[in-house]
């Protein structure tokens, strides 16, 4: 971590969820501020994991929070509402009221904070910055949950369909449990339907299948599936035998990504293999079969084409569509390790080499 730094970006151009887990891997502390339209919202990360979140929206107050839950009334809400003053918040306002406890109190807050977060979720648009230093929480109450769990539970009050479609695929998507699962797996709680789903998945299977032999209803498996892919709990394949050729299509897709990881690897200059390296490190964890015998990323800023489509065959693959989000990952992690090494000028022009390769949306 490098105290002061601030990184930003596009949510049209990556996915919040997918930023969160980056920032957990890699064990970042900082303030996530999210710009989506008329409010500005912030997420404060310690060591990788949300403890406070805050938002300018007038809805997402604590009072209002207090009220929407029938812990206040609404003379209550009225009454300690005109009492705010500068230095004194409503809360405290209305616990020397008597309206509640200090600990009802403290429960509002964690409320409003999962409130805040969990709202986000659903975000497809808009900006966010990254300022990457530390921060006191001593006028904080703060959560105590690992940033997995807190993705699975906001995850799963999504209802945009949009929002979850283009991430899982198809339904002739072939998707199978990862080999390895992540520690914090069985922290998550999940249900028993829910260990039904990822269960199927265990060899393989297409989602059209899945879909067939799941309890859950078809919205709530994409949506698990969309929330295991992020968390990397599964993976695709292709819907296709042993060792079949992989389509000449998928080595052009890797050309023009090495294009852009070659881009920014020379703009980078002396500083490019350690960022390189960074950023392989954080791939690795995540695709630990793609991502293998990659050495030529740190050392001359391309992908091996040949390695990887060996590993696409051997590893029964991901097909275009996994293939894809591999190579993002690590567009967006060799990325985020030059923005902490690169002006603003430098880094303007390769978002818009970037914008220049992949063409109209």
């Amino acid at each position: 971590m490098t105290d002061g730094l601030t990184l930003s970006g596009d949510l049209s151009e990556v996915n919040l969820p997918t930023i969160l887990m980056s920032l957990y891997r890699e064990r970042e502390t900082g303030r996530l501020t999210i710009n989506d339209g008329p409010y500005v919202k912030a997420l404060h990360i310690r060591d990788g994991n949300v403890v406070f979140a805050s938002s300018s929206d007038p809805d997402e107050r604590l009072g209002e929070c207090l009220l929407r839950r029938g812990v206040i009334s609404v003379s209550q809400y009225i009454e300690s509402a005109q009492q705010i003053r500068p230095g004194r918040r409503q809360g405290e306002i209305l616990v020397d009221m008597g309206a509640i406890s200090p600990e009802e109190l403290v429960e509002g807050v964690i409320q409003q904070i999962y409130d805040i977060i969990f709202s986000l979720m659903p975000c497809s648009f808009g900006s966010y910055s990254l300022e990457l230093a530390d921060f006191s929480t001593e006028d904080m109450i703060t959560l105590n949950v690992s940033m997995p769990v807190l993705l699975c539970r906001g995850m799963e009050r999504v209802t945009r369909w949009g929002r979850i479609y283009p991430i899982v695929g198809e339904p002739e998507t072939r998707v199978r449990r990862a080999s390895l699962m992540p520690a914090f797996y069985h922290e998550l709680e999940l249900s028993s339907d829910q260990e039904h789903v990822l269960g199927i998945c265990q060899e393989g299977i297409s989602i059209s299948s899945l879909l067939d032999a799941s309890y859950l209803n078809s919205f709530e498996t994409y949506r698990l599936l969309w929330i295991a892919i992020t968390l990397g709990l599964i993976e695709r394949v292709p819907e296709k035998p042993s060792g079949a050729a992989v389509p000449e299509s998928l080595e052009g897709l890797i050309d023009k990504y090495n294009d852009m990881y070659s881009y920014l690897y020379h703009a980078l200059g002396a500083k490019a293999a350690d960022a390189a390296g960074e950023a392989m490190a954080t791939v690795r964890a995540a695709y630990p079969g793609l991502a293998s015998n990659q050495e030529g990323l740190v050392q001359y800023g391309l992908l091996d084409v040949d390695r990887l489509l060996d590993s696409l065959r051997s590893n029964a693959g991901d097909g275009e569509g996994a293939l894809r989000q591999f190579l993002d990952e690590v567009l967006y992690a060799l990325a985020f390790a030059a923005q902490k090494r690169l002006e603003p000028s430098r880094l303007d022009a390769f978002h818009a080499y970037v914008k220049s390769c992949r063409g109209p949306a």
